[in-house]
């Protein structure tokens, strides 16, 4: 991209290109910091080429949903949001609900992992692109274009690339957070823990040259600075409470059926604001055009949610009980809480055309188990935000047409110029 760019220029042009280029980062004591993209200091050439820019963002639950919660009664665009999408109800105009849809796979949690790909990793052979999955394709169609070409967070076994390869999940958001906004060489590990130890932020490693920086920009770009600013900040703190917990010991709780917990059971709580803090990361990663292409898996836990004492999975294995639905209830509600959260964030953030990022952003929640109950991968909990699709409206597909028509109608969203994604037959019939 770079070298494209830069043989269109004429010698001043490409000085400025250039200096855009390295104006595209805040640095001090060992740090390199990207910046959002901003007019002020993006060439015309450049800031172009931004406003086209295609995104994916893929928030997955792995143990389904209560499915009769979460899907509409009534379809079309006169619909009223299920209990589950309660949460949504503002951004109503900016999604797309979907029932009917899967990949026609059962398997259970075995088969979880076709998800984002339709295809089980036993079954690849069988298929032209293998196991692909659709957040691998798209960034096959524009990784090249940023310095990640995906990012996959917390938990792994959802993405897998055209070789049927599982793309490691980064399990820690402090591993995340560092490998964004951290140069990370060998010489310099040493020193970044020293600066960080006596500056306490990255933010404050960089302030120099962010003070410098003041001067260049418009008022719309000092005000996106300062925001963006504010977003590194919240991230930081959160990180830092987190990590606070490491070194105190746990409460010992006694009786049947708690050793296995005490022992570091997966159920362990890890904080209710895990959930937060991984969509904030995402948030900054499309932000910042780090990547476009990023995606997201929870992992099992309870999230230390005040009312809810079994993990996430347990909870999953429901049997319609009324004590551990009101516990699912409050996760879930928590997980859209979140997830609407993350969209009101994208909407609000302006890329460098000033146009919110929501609208070059296409967001899929989803899960490849549609009751956790009944270990059953069929009508799958889905939900399509933000890509410049037409949104507001209750899509039932009664199951005529595969889930990987909507990620065939995605791909083409991006450019991708193809006819077809692994089962699909088509593009989705209803999606406008």
């Amino acid at each position: 991209m770079f070298l494209e760019l830069r043989k269109k220029c004429s010698k001043k042009k490409s000085f400025m290109f250039t200096k855009t280029i390295r104006r595209s980062f805040l640095k001090g004591m060992g740090v390199s910091l990207a910046l959002p993209m901003m007019e002020s200091i993006a060439p015309r050439a450049y800031a172009a080429g931004s406003s086209k820019a295609k995104r994916m963002a893929i928030v997955s639950v792995p143990f389904g949903m209560v499915v009769d919660k979460f899907h509409p009664k009534d379809t079309g665009e006169n619909w009223t949001l299920s209990p589950t999408l309660a949460p949504l109800a503002e951004l109503k105009q900016d999604f797309t609900a979907f029932s009917g849809l899967d990949h026609g796979v059962n398997g259970g949690h075995a088969a979880n992992h076709t998800l984002l790909s339709g295809i089980k990793s036993t079954e690849r052979a069988g298929y032209p692109d293998g196991n692909l999955t659709v957040d691998q394709r798209a960034a096959e169609l524009v990784g090249h274009q940023t310095r990640f070409p995906s990012l996959v967070f917390w938990r792994d076994g959802m993405s897998y690339t055209r070789t049927g390869v599982r793309v490691p999940a980064l399990e820690k958001p402090s591993d995340a957070f560092n490998l964004m906004f951290v140069n990370d060489t060998d010489e310099q590990k040493k020193f970044n823990r020293a600066a960080f130890r006596s500056s306490g932020s990255i933010l404050d490693t960089v302030l120099e040259d962010a003070r410098k920086l003041q001067h260049e920009l418009s008022g719309n770009d000092r005000h996106k600075l300062e925001e963006y600013f504010d977003s590194i900040r919240e991230t930081e703190k959160k990180i830092e409470i987190s990590k606070g917990w490491v070194d105190k010991d746990k409460p010992r709780i006694k009786g049947q059926g708690m050793n296995s917990v005490a022992a570091g059971s997966r159920d362990d709580a890890l904080g209710s604001n895990q959930v937060e803090i991984w969509m904030d990361l995402m948030l900054l990663a499309l932000q910042t055009d780090s990547t476009r292409i990023v995606s997201m898996a929870a992992n099992n836990c309870n999230w230390g949610l005040e009312g809810v004492t079994d993990s996430y999975h347990t909870l999953s294995h429901h049997g319609q009980r009324e004590e551990v639905l009101a516990q699912l209830a409050i996760v879930e509600e928590f997980l859209m809480k979140n997830f609407a959260r993350f969209i009101k964030r994208l909407k609000d953030i302006k890329d460098a055309e000033e146009r919110p990022l929501l609208e070059s952003t296409q967001v899929l929640f989803g899960s490849g188990l549609g009751s956790g109950s009944r270990h059953s991968n069929v009508d799958l909990p889905l939900i399509l935000a933000g890509g410049g699709w037409k949104h507001g409206r209750h899509l039932d597909a009664r199951r005529k047409q595969p889930l990987c028509n909507l990620f065939l109608s995605m791909l083409q969203r991006m450019d991708a110029e193809q006819d077809y994604f692994n089962r699909s037959s088509g593009t989705l019939t209803g999606l406008s």
